[in-house]
């Protein structure tokens, strides 16, 4: 199967799972309400970021150093899950510990839940590592179902709260949980060959797995606190759940731009990883030729569609979305491409430059947030968050024009041999 098909095979799963999703989301919006969506969503914004600082990109590294030297591949593996149980398993105390002490930022949560924050750290740390080693082969059919049998769960899960009346914020969160622990599962069922358990851990393996995991992971992080910190100052300068609610749904919303993406990012990092350096910048181009048509259509859809989306999935409550909403997807259409040379900068083991213009760009997110905010409530971190994403667009151009002779005027409009190239892959029967 063509790199090509792979990718459409991935990303057509995302389709459904955004459909299903989709589902999901509305019926949590609708029953939390405003103010019970922006708690969930605040959790669940916490989670994320413990998750990609706590892995310190090991997960990534593995894949990063198999594909470089694939007779290892199992010594890296059994090395990489010592050190994520471990990190994983501090990284949720931690989280809980800090929920407990700051309730009133939080909110209260049971301890059933809790439990379930808890262990939502390594599970998911798990689930990232089993997905890398279906990578290494970009195994597209078992890709595609981990992404989409966990969706389904969740969303059977929701359907039978929410059909006995006791949908609330910790029932949501723990639907979120067990959705992470079947794909962790199912991913490692189908990675069992690799495993060994006898392989002890070695500090000659785990130190270079570190340093380059590191390396990795400030991107990663960088990448989320870029997404992220809008959700979290709203909630410290306005102080009030609802003010969460409206500017995620709006974030969720404008989001469908990139969404597809993130399914074929790592087939990209995966396929540049080991891409000959003259076969490297075509590939790069045409990349972007293919995401700039993607986004400037789906941008144009939002833009006419969003305010029906959000009353068709929220309801009028989240009306307040509509505007913020607006202002965000121009800003994640731009994320959408920044997102792609941040690929290119990790899988060719440059990840300190990424995580240099997104660490940039971040700051001037929060701070354009610290004065917007106050003034312009969910518009303003809007705006915050559109001309954080255009500063980070125009840096990683600059670098990676410098870094590996990325020619501009390539990368805008699909030409004739990209149609070509397209039937082509789609007309190719399998091997």
């Amino acid at each position: 199967m063509s790199f090509l098909r792979k990718a459409l095979l991935v990303n057509s799963t995302e389709f459904v799972c955004l459909c299903l999703g989709i589902v999901q989301a509305s019926i949590i919006a609708r029953t939390l309400g405003p103010e019970g969506v922006g708690q969930y969503d605040l959790i669940r914004s916490a989670l994320i970021l413990t998750s990609e600082i706590f892995c310190l990109g090991m997960p990534l590294s593995f894949l990063y150093h198999s594909q470089r030297n694939p007779q290892n591949t199992k010594k890296y593996l059994m090395n990489t899950i010592w050190s994520v149980l471990f990190i994983g398993t501090v990284g949720g105390v931690g989280l809980v510990l800090l929920m407990l002490v700051k309730t009133h930022y939080f909110g209260f949560i049971p301890w059933f839940a809790l439990i379930m924050v808890g262990l939502y750290v390594p599970i998911f740390l798990g689930r990232v590592i089993a997905r890398n080693v279906l990578l290494i082969r970009i195994e597209a059919r078992r890709l595609s179902l981990m992404r989409i049998l966990p969706v389904v769960a969740f969303i059977g899960m929701v359907l039978i709260f929410y059909s006995a009346g006791i949908l609330r914020v910790p029932q949501a969160l723990l639907c979120f949980f067990f959705a992470t622990f079947i794909a962790a599962g199912i991913g490692w069922i189908w990675a069992r060959n690799y495993i060994d358990f006898s392989t002890k851990p070695s500090w000659e393996i785990i130190r270079p797995l570190g340093f380059m995991g590191i390396r990795l992971s400030w991107a990663g992080v960088m990448t989320l606190i870029n997404t992220q910190v809008n959700i979290l100052l709203i909630k410290y300068l306005l102080n009030n759940f609802e003010s969460v609610g409206y500017f995620s749904r709006s974030q969720r919303i404008a989001m469908l731009v990139v969404t597809a993406g993130q399914a074929i990012w790592p087939l990209l990092f995966s396929r540049w990883a080991s891409l000959a350096k003259q076969k490297l910048v075509n590939h790069v181009e045409k990349s972007l030729r293919f995401a700039i048509a993607a986004s400037v259509i789906i941008v144009a859809g939002i833009l006419v569609m969003g305010k029906w989306l959000i009353l068709l999935l929220y309801g009028k409550e989240f009306l307040p979305a509509v505007v913020p909403m607006k202002i965000l997807v121009f800003g994640t259409a731009l994320f959408l491409l920044g997102s792609v040379l941040i690929q290119l900068l990790n899988s060719r083991g440059s990840p300190e430059f990424a995580a240099a213009a997104l660490g940039f760009s971040a700051v001037i997110n929060a701070g354009l947030c610290w004065l917007l905010i106050p003034v312009g409530g969910i518009a303003g971190a809007a705006w915050a968050s559109t001309a954080g994403n255009m500063i980070l667009l125009l840096l990683l151009i600059l670098m990676v024009k410098k870094k590996y002779g990325i020619r501009v005027t390539n990368c805008i409009l699909l030409n004739k041999n990209d149609f070509e190239s397209i039937m082509k892959s789609l007309l190719k029967k399998s091997t």
